[in-house]
């Protein structure tokens, strides 16, 4: 077993990828609250000025269905020198555009940083002439500076069919799982999976389309991963559009996908009120067992310590194992099912009859309700925190592994309405196998207050996020 996991180690480190910095906790994603969100306030003026509007944190990029449907067109720029050609973009005439940014570690270190690098890039744009908006983005960390570059999916203007909305979205990832081969079926479902989740969180259930954004060392690893990508698509029904690689080298999994809904989405966060439930499709924090797993291969001082938490290796494994084949497959029943209660196209929302919010516990985790109670001015109440891994949460939040226990991968999804509404899809979620449960309430109007028990701090162990809740003693 930990022979195996040494040979693993040593083939991600040629892939540019480091398993062990993970043990140390370090996140792939560039920090929203820390790091994109400053840069983007601090570039916002000149981003103006170049054409290029930024859209406000939604789970996906929402308009209005094209007539001939979404279509994407891939423009992928070094941000060192952005080769960007204003004639193409000219012709291209973009209206939206989702975007994936790959920086190196340095760049990623604080908000004036990031900036220059998206500064680079946008001016090129912007020298085009043409005016869009950015409705998505997703930003990761490489360790290699000649491995940076800018993604952009744009969409090009179309005429607007006036009858559902559409929705697009980002998510890549460079491994869910460093113990297992990179090119395994696993890798690349969750991967699918998690850039879904966005989607089905909006009760997107209409032409879901992925088009893969794919990363490796050799070709031989890429075609084992789209192999995986057709595999999925064929079995869940969704349409695949061939990318080319994105030519980094470097591992990279994932997608921009797409979807239709002909039906109003559950974004109504103004119409929260006093009384309204918050359901969740199934307990999350999910990557604690794969860090917990991971830490314990690497460092036999931690596997000593598990237990404590009365925990053996062997089911720390069992875990891991368990937690990626729920992982694997994509939450669409449940977009299914919020598609069903949310007020038909262009009519009016009822309280009675419609989920007001969603959203998904995936990456932030329990954060995402701190989000949720700002956006709707709001004062929440949590229950309780219900972990698909208690023991291991503690586990990696007592030895400092996760900043964040509560983060998960294709994770749960959060749903908001009231009692009469949350009781119906609960009984809707129990029919398709998720195990749903009511955690928390709207306590009423507030500016974003969000009460938690002590038992948060058995899984948060970064004091800034703990300081962003009101823990009841």
């Amino acid at each position: 077993m930990v022979e195996d996991f040494w040979e693993r180690v040593t083939r991600y480190r040629e892939m540019g990828l480091d398993p062990l910095k993970w043990v140390a906790g370090c996140a792939v994603k560039v920090d929203l609250t820390t790091i994109v969100y400053p840069a983007l306030r601090k570039l916002k003026p000149q981003l103006e000025g170049w054409g290029v509007t930024i859209n406000p944190r939604e789970d996906a990029d929402i308009f209005p269905r094209p007539t001939d449907g979404v279509h994407f067109e891939r423009r992928v720029y070094d941000p060192k020198d952005p080769k960007v050609d204003p004639d193409d973009l000219s012709k291209l005439k973009p209206s939206r555009a989702i975007s994936l940014v790959q920086v190196y570690q340095r760049n990623a270190e604080s908000p004036e940083s990031f900036a220059e690098v998206l500064r680079s890039v946008y001016r090129r744009i912007g020298e085009s002439g043409v005016r869009f908006t950015v409705g998505k983005g997703h930003s990761i960390i490489t360790a290699y500076p000649d491995a940076e570059f800018t993604l952009f999916d744009f969409i090009p203007k179309d005429g607007v069919k006036g009858d559902g909305w559409a929705l697009a979205n980002n998510d890549t990832i460079q491994v869910i799982d460093p113990t297992d081969d990179p090119g395994s079926e696993a890798q690349a479902f969750v991967a699918l999976s998690n850039s879904l989740n966005d989607l089905i969180t909006l009760g997107a259930d209409e032409k879901l389309a992925v088009y893969p954004v794919i990363d490796a060392p050799d070709d031989g690893l890429h075609s084992r991963i789209l192999s995986h990508m057709k595999t999925f698509c064929s079995r869940y029904g969704l349409s695949l559009k061939e990318a080319e690689p994105v030519g980094s080298r470097k591992l990279l999994i994932g997608a921009t996908v797409s979807g239709e809904a002909s039906h109003e989405l559950p974004t109504f966060h103004k119409k929260l009120e006093s009384g309204m439930e918050i359901l969740v499709s199934r307990p999350f924090g999910d990557l604690a067992p794969i860090t917990a797993y991971l830490s314990c291969l690497a460092d036999e001082d931690y596997a000593k310590g598990l237990s404590e938490f009365g925990l053996t290796l062997e089911e720390v494994e069992a875990s891991k194992k368990e937690l990626i084949e729920t992982m694997k497959v994509p939450n669409l029943k449940i977009g299914q099912i919020i598609g069903r209660y949310c007020p038909d196209y262009g009519k009016p929302f009822s309280a009675s009859e419609h989920i007001a919010d969603t959203i998904d516990v995936s990456g932030p985790g329990i954060y995402v309700f701190k989000e949720v109670a700002d956006n709707g001015a709001v004062e929440i109440m949590l229950d309780r925190i219900p972990l698909s891994y208690e023991q291991c949460a503690r586990f990696v939040t007592r030895n400092y592994l996760m900043d964040n226990a509560t983060a998960g991968t294709n994770g749960a999804i959060a749903i908001i309405a009231s009692p009469e509404v949350t009781t119906d899809v609960k009984a809707a979620l129990q029919r398709e196998g998720y195990n749903g449960e009511v955690i928390g309430r709207v306590i009423g109007r507030g500016t974003g207050k969000v009460s938690v028990g002590p038992e948060i701090e058995n899984m948060i162990s970064s004091q800034n996020l703990l300081d962003e809740f009101t823990i009841r003693r």
